[in-house]
């Protein structure tokens, strides 16, 4: 056996042990610590966002980091195969087909996934709310192209931070979603 050849066993050997012995690191590095996903409390949290936050022009777009999904910007390419759906041009561009379980999902990992290690602090109640960025921006105490969207114990504010610290009380999310 030449020498290269040995080298190139001897690297591969050394790779092998070395992934091997990092068999149990904990969590992944890009796992979401925070309760399972319910749509049943979080459908009028997403509904409040998609509203004020996920037309095309702003976090409906797929090029933003927080991306929202929903009836009012962008949808999921998957969808196009629904059955249900009769005119696909205006469903594609904010149509009145409803959020569907998967971009309501999707919706829940992009918030989540903007900021996790804080948000893991916000749900397990050791951090407030306002350490998050989709807080911050919202009450523009944060610089936010999309400008202030509520004050501080606005309906809007009051759903999305109930929700962040495990509040299922959804009645300001209605009230929100009752605004022009």
């Amino acid at each position: 056996m030449n020498t290269r050849r040995k080298v190139s066993l001897l690297c591969f050997g050394v790779t092998l042990l070395a992934a091997a012995g990092c068999g149990d690191l904990g969590p992944a590095v890009n796992e979401i610590v925070a309760p399972p996903f319910d749509p049943g409390s979080f459908r009028a949290v997403s509904a409040v966002l998609e509203r004020r936050c996920g037309t095309l022009d702003c976090h409906g777009h797929m090029a933003r980091p927080l991306r929202l999904y929903g009836q009012y910007g962008l949808r999921r390419f998957e969808e196009r195969t629904s059955p249900n759906v009769e005119n696909y041009d205006e469903y594609y561009s904010g149509g009145k087909e409803p959020t569907t379980l998967a971009e309501l999902e999707d919706n829940y990992r992009s918030i989540l996934a903007l900021e996790p290690e804080l948000a893991a602090k916000v749900f397990a109640k050791t951090a407030d709310p306002e350490v998050l960025s989709i807080v911050r921006k919202a009450r523009l105490r944060e610089k936010h192209k999309g400008g202030l969207l509520w004050n501080k114990g606005d309906p809007g504010d009051v759903c999305m931070t109930n929700w962040l610290t495990g509040n299922t009380d959804t009645t300001q999310c209605e009230v929100e979603l009752g605004h022009p």
